[in-house]
């Protein structure tokens, strides 16, 4: 795995330790077997599955078609370079994720997930490393460690997508159209607006939105 990963308990970076990953601190953490690394300091009630039948209307919309332009969208607005680090930061199973990485070999991803059902079907598609995380605590990523990060559909975290992307980096959203405006000003302060583009969206006009991280973030 890449070296992505921070220790959730006391911030310090997580290196590969044998079979496992571990920080100075003497924190210890070992991968699930499916093929993800739980990253949660202590129990949270926000860490839970979701139900089989949901992830399957996920996944039988995307293999109907539906969604290929949203997915087209995305891959044509991904920055250039062959070696890009990217976050998915919840990318409807990794389907856009996995849409990103076609075209691209050396493109390298984490994804990361409070649902250990969602995750384990994410990086079993996409090809990503995997990390479970708290929804509400800072995500167990080191600072600037990815350089574009993608999310369809999912609960936004600007501050944390600002701290985890590199100087110059660029988030990609996706979401039904009358909510692109309130994304952008959710974001605003973190990340400059750069680019929308509307499609269809499984019947639904959708709008994937691009930003640029801020060099500072504005306070007012």
């Amino acid at each position: 795995m890449e070296a992505w990963f921070a220790c959730p308990k006391c911030g310090r970076d997580l290196e590969e330790q044998g079979t496992g990953f571990a920080c100075p601190s003497g924190h210890r953490f070992e991968p699930a077997r499916r093929g993800y690394v739980a990253l949660v300091g202590g129990r949270s009630t926000l860490v839970r599955g979701v139900p089989a039948a949901e992830l399957d209307a996920v996944d039988a919309l995307y293999a109907s078609g539906g969604m290929d332009a949203v997915a087209h969208a995305v891959v044509a607005m991904l920055p250039a370079g062959v070696e890009l680090r990217v976050l998915d930061a919840g990318t409807d199973l990794g389907h856009l994720l996995a849409a990103a990485r076609a075209p691209r070999a050396g493109l390298r991803a984490v994804a990361v997930s409070s649902s250990p059902s969602s995750l384990a079907r994410g990086v079993t598609r996409s090809g990503a490393d995997g990390l479970l995380a708290d929804p509400v605590r800072p995500w167990p990523l080191r600072d600037s460690a990815v350089d574009v990060a993608l999310l369809a559909f999912a609960d936004l975290r600007p501050a944390e997508l600002h701290r985890v992307l590199a100087p110059g980096g660029v988030l990609l959203a996706a979401t039904p159209e009358e909510e692109g405006l309130a994304v952008m000003n959710d974001v605003y302060p973190w990340f400059e607006h750069d680019q929308t583009r509307v499609v269809d969206g499984a019947g639904r006009p959708t709008a994937v939105l691009r930003f640029r991280r801020r060099r500072r973030v504005l306070v007012w």
